[in-house]
């Protein structure tokens, strides 16, 4: 990921998705992202704006089921939630790291089910409610 995106604080859906757009003019290639934070702070919507902010023109929905969603955007984006499933071996099974490459952009949400299983290099955005509608999206350092 380029250097310079901080993260900010988001008072409604509609700005959570313009700062995951802002987002996606740093993402790279073969980026892998941790997305952390609590049940309904942002992380799915956030990952909207990021593939609006990639070209992305159609549906975005997480794969809290599925467990994994791929889209085809500007980079190839592999979309993995782990709130279900926090069982290694079933992940690694699931062809877990086949999926971060140097062509392939990862978002993970729930990754600290899976932190063993990330690498070292991961990029890690923090989700956290600051009010009812207003949420605190941060990269950690």
């Amino acid at each position: 990921m380029k250097s310079g995106w901080r993260g900010s604080v988001t008072q409604d859906p509609q700005e959570t998705i313009q700062l995951g757009e802002d987002l996606a003019t740093f993402i790279e290639e073969g980026d892998v992202f941790a997305f952390v934070g609590d049940l309904a702070s942002g992380k799915t919507t956030f990952i909207k704006g990021i593939l609006k902010g990639l070209n992305y023109n159609s549906s975005v929905t997480s794969p809290t089921f599925t467990l994994v969603n791929e889209y085809d955007a500007k980079y190839s984006v592999i979309h993995i939630d782990c709130y279900r499933e926090d069982n290694l071996e079933r992940w690694i099974k699931l062809g877990m790291n086949d999926y971060m490459d140097d062509r392939n952009v990862v978002i993970i949400e729930w990754a600290n089910k899976m932190e063993s299983l990330l690498p070292v290099n991961t990029i890690e955005i923090q989700f956290s409610h600051k009010s009812i509608t207003s949420r605190e999206i941060i990269l950690l350092t």
